[in-house]
């Protein structure tokens, strides 16, 4: 077969050859499989974002999520301000962008918030109400519900308005 098939390689210097194939089959294949990406494009807003920046604050997007899940277990959903899952939520996707958790959670709270928005108008707490519609809007602008409500604020504060006009009105006409 080979002419000099009588002389045999080393052992040593086999296993080290087969080593070697080894040590540099696998670095191709961590290279090949772990590239750095420079950018991940965001499902919500379609920007670039950097993908280092998400994982250097992780420890912070952590603490705003736990934040978060406690302020909903309390039922802090949009307030009292400052110290609300939808702030918290908020906070985490100011840091990524990409943040599937926070991004879901807004998105199922939504209608409860939506809710309690609704009631605090019923209650003529219009400047809370207002705050709160403006912080949802922050997570959804072109929400249909947030639209309603939004709309529903208005006519509220235009009874408010007429009520004290008219009360305005009567303490004259007493006076006068």
């Amino acid at each position: 077969m080979f002419p000099n098939a009588s002389v045999a390689m080393p052992r040593r210097t086999v296993f080290a050859g087969v080593a070697g194939i080894l040590v540099v089959a696998s670095l191709a294949a961590t290279l090949l499989t772990h590239t750095p990406h420079a950018s991940i494009a965001t499902p919500a807003t379609g920007t670039p974002t950097d993908a280092g920046n998400a994982s250097a604050h992780s420890g912070e997007v952590d603490i705003l999520l736990g934040l978060a899940r406690d302020a909903t277990r309390d039922g802090r959903l949009v307030a009292p301000q400052g110290n609300n899952a939808y702030e918290y939520y908020l906070s985490v996707l100011q840091l990524d962008r990409a943040n599937a958790t926070a991004q879901d959670a807004l998105r199922e709270t939504l209608p409860f918030a939506s809710q309690e928005i609704e009631q605090q108008i019923n209650r003529r707490e219009l400047d809370e109400a207002r705050r709160e519609i403006a912080l949802l809007r922050d997570f959804d602008p072109t929400n249909y519900t947030l639209i309603i409500l939004g709309a529903k604020l208005d006519a509220q504060q235009q009874v408010v308005t007429a009520e004290d006009e008219a009360r305005a009105e009567a303490m004259r006409r007493r006076g006068g």
